[in-house]
């Protein structure tokens, strides 16, 4: 049996990994869903404003990702070279994701244009961005060289898949009940208090198992010793044709992030309801319950490649549905609330096999740079993932607000909900749908290019398995 397909890995690493990449989500998910809101009807900052904010930190995302990526990549340690920065980057993350939601406490001016308030969320946010990047980029990194083997890393996909569902759904239900609740006359606690509380949660789950994880999880994938340079680094992104196809995809989804960002608006100003969000999610959560069985199917009749492209292309169809009904019925809760449903339902049956697969290709280029450098990348590989998804997380978030700037959206300094016109809206309806059609078709483009067949697959592996046994019988 060739080394590539023994398994490696221990039932307690794999739910600690998954713990630790679980509880980082859940903040993530808190952070890129509801920082926007939080910035302009909570913290109460010009709306043209966080625009810039968001843009800028989406630009520094360009550069800050791949220097991390490169930075891990040229890291020799007894621990490894992903493991040092989980164990010293927890706890400043925990603490800056905690001081994100600390500007109202600190900071009393109303005015939305105030310096203070300014600088406090531009150096706060690009410290948080950071530090995050970092962490992440080692986290995500380390999926690829805790086992050698693909049973062990789908295993791993699949477990960590799980767990980033379940805690990524925490900030979809709290924080739209916390904001119908604050809104009522009767309530004892503030908008401001809410986002805190929940703030310091994530940040605490997620710095506690990220430090676990560190002592916990073990890289088994040797590096070279030899450091590949700057150079070598990036060049070698534009060689490996399989991590072209995978960054290509994840970039066009920086244009669903548009959609989710708006999402909070839709449900709040035009159908009145923040909670009305946790109940389309309830679907989703359903059918994600049987995707991993209906995934197994899948991987029974079509290879990576087909699974990729069979996803997103019904998921960017289910919602062009959704925006069709909703050039009639954008404002009836009636119509549209079970058009959503039914798109989640799909998204959940369909968007997590291939959140699964697509993390299993992901190891699959880190393992094609090593197949024909010899050397291993997983910091570039999973940074170069990474940036495309903090587009969608932060670039996103810009673009969204520019959108709802430009179609005449308003705030109100005294409240955090104000009423807005019919045909504001409309375009609330249109930022949230048409982007999340459009990113699903575009993302499935790239996958037609994906080459790496199951004989070439096999035969990497193989010689890999090989070159690994022989540099281990020298050392």
């Amino acid at each position: 049996m060739n080394n590539y397909q023994n398994s490696f890995v221990s039932k307690t690493e794999i739910g600690i990994y998954s713990f630790a990449g679980g509880a980082q989500c859940l903040a993530y998910n808190l952070i890129t869903s509801y920082m926007m809101y939080f910035y302009v009807n909570v913290f109460n900052v010009d709306l043209r404003i966080v625009s810039a904010m968001l843009m800028f930190e989406g630009i520094w995302d360009l550069f800050n990702n791949p220097i991390a990526g490169i930075i891990v990549d040229r890291t020799r340690t007894k621990y490894g070279k992903m493991l040092p920065y989980l164990r010293n980057g927890a706890l400043p993350l925990a603490l800056l994701t905690m001081l994100l939601f600390c500007g109202p406490f600190i900071i009393t001016d109303a005015s939305p244009t105030a310096p203070l308030k300014v600088l406090f969320m531009f150096l706060t946010y690009f410290l948080w961005e950071t530090c995050y990047t970092l962490v992440d980029v080692s986290y995500w990194g380390l999926s690829a060289a805790i086992s050698p083997s693909p049973s062990d890393r789908a295993n791993i996909s699949k477990n960590v898949s799980v767990a980033m569902n379940v805690f990524a759904a925490i900030p979809g239900v709290a924080v739209p009940l916390l904001l119908d609740y604050t809104s009522t006359d009767n309530s004892p606690f503030s908008t401001k208090t809410a986002f805190l509380t929940i703030g310091i949660f994530s940040a605490v789950l997620t710095g506690v198992f990220m430090i676990i994880a560190s002592y916990i999880v073990k890289e088994r994938v040797l590096q070279s010793e030899e450091k590949p340079s700057f150079k070598e680094s990036f060049s070698e992104f534009f060689k490996n044709p399989l991590l072209r196809v995978l960054v290509l995809s994840n970039l066009t989804r920086f244009i669903e992030g548009i959609g989710w960002s708006v999402a909070t608006y839709y449900y709040i100003d035009v159908l009145g309801y923040a909670s009305l969000s946790i109940l389309v999610a309830i679907p989703a959560a359903i059918s994600w319950g049987f995707s991993y069985s209906f995934l197994n199917k899948l991987r029974q009749c079509l290879q990576k490649k087909q699974i990729m492209l069979l996803a997103y292309l019904s998921i960017g169809i289910v919602w062009f549905t959704v925006f069709f009904v909703g050039t009639v019925f954008y404002s009836s809760p009636f119509v549209m609330i079970p058009a959503i449903m039914a798109a989640q339902l799909f998204n959940g049956l369909m968007g997590t096999p291939a959140s699964v697969v697509y993390n299993e290709m992901m190891a699959e280029a880190t393992d094609y740079t090593e197949w024909k450098t010899g050397k291993r990348n997983e910091g570039l590989s999973f940074s170069m993932k990474i940036v495309t998804q903090k587009m969608s997380g932060t670039l996103s978030q810009s673009v969204s607000s520019v959108l709802l700037s430009a179609i005449g959206y308003k705030t109100n300094n005294s409240s955090v909900r104000s009423l807005q016109q019919n045909k504001v809206q409309k375009g609330i309806f249109n930022i949230f749908s048409l982007p999340i059609a459009i990113s699903y078709l575009l993302a499935a483009v790239p996958f037609f290019f994906y080459n790496l067949d199951k004989t070439t697959h096999e035969r990497m592996l193989t010689e890999l398995a090989e070159r690994r046994e022989i540099s281990n019988s020298q050392s």
